[in-house]
C-alpha cells in the first residue's frame, strides 16, 4: 500500500513522494494535461526526466492507467506542457512573494538584499546580459545564496509587477524553498556553481529550445 504522500512514476516504477512528480490526467477533448504533484481526480504520476517519460509513453501508460483514450503525445510535447506548468507556478509564487514585500528586483536591489544577507533565492533571467548575470552569480556565491535562472527580463518584471528586470532576489525562506522544490521538478541539468538554467517559456507556454532535460 502506497501512503497519501507517495506515489508510483509510471515510467521508472518506483515510489516517491508526490512533491517530486508531475501528474498526467485527460483534459476535455482526450487530451493530456499535467499539473504539479496535485490536483484530484484520476490521475497517472510520473517524474518529469526524460527517460520516465520515454517509457510511458513507449509502454502506452497513461491511456492504460487513465483508460481514456489520449490524442498522441510525444515526449517532447509532454516536457513542453511540464515547463509550462513550472513557469506559471514560478510566476505565482512571485506574486505572492510581491504581495507580501518579501521580493526585490533589479541589479542593484538585489545586490543589496544578498549584502544585507536577506536574500533567500535568486532568479536571474534567461536572457540578462551575461556580465550582469555573472556579477550576480559571483555575489550569491560568496553569500552562500542559491542561484538560478528563470524565464526572460519581461516575464520576471512582469511577475513583480514592474518593467523588464535581469533579477529578482525572494526574502522570504518558505516561499524562496517552494520555488526551489517547483524548479527541482523539471530535473534541469546543474551548471557549475550551482545554478540551474530553467529557459524561458513565451507566453503560450512553449519551451526554449536551449532546455537541457536528463
Amino acid at each position: 500500500m502506497v501512503s497519501a504522500s507517495l506515489r508510483l512514476c509510471i515510467g521508472c516504477r518506483t515510489v516517491r513522494p508526490k512533491a517530486e512528480l508531475v501528474r498526467v490526467h485527460a483534459a476535455p477533448g482526450g487530451v493530456a494535461a499535467v499539473d504539479l504533484g496535485g490536483g484530484s481526480g484520476r490521475g497517472a504520476y510520473v517524474c518529469s526526466r526524460r527517460s520516465c517519460l520515454e517509457q510511458a509513453v513507449r509502454r502506452d501508460e497513461f491511456s492504460r492507467r487513465l483508460k481514456v483514450d489520449f490524442a498522441p503525445i510525444g515526449v517532447t510535447a509532454l516536457q513542453e506542457l511540464i515547463q509550462k506548468r513550472v513557469y506559471r507556478k514560478v510566476v505565482s509564487l512571485l506574486g505572492l512573494a510581491r504581495r507580501a514585500r518579501k521580493v526585490v528586483s533589479g541589479s542593484e536591489a538585489v545586490e543589496s538584499a544578498v549584502k544585507r544577507r536577506s536574500a533567500r533565492l535568486i532568479l536571474t533571467a534567461a536572457d540578462a546580459s551575461a556580465r550582469s548575470v555573472a556579477t550576480i552569480r559571483a555575489l550569491a556565491a560568496r553569500a552562500g545564496v542559491a542561484c538560478h535562472t528563470c524565464l526572460a527580463m519581461d516575464e520576471l518584471g512582469a511577475a513583480v509587477g514592474g518593467g523588464s528586470r535581469s533579477s529578482v532576489a525572494v526574502t522570504d525562506p518558505h516561499i524562496a524553498g517552494a520555488v526551489l522544490s517547483v524548479l527541482a521538478i523539471v530535473q534541469a541539468e546543474t551548471e557549475a556553481g550551482g545554478d540551474t538554467q530553467l529557459e524561458a517559456i513565451d507566453p503560450s507556454g512553449r519551451a526554449d529550445s536551449r532546455t537541457v532535460w536528463r
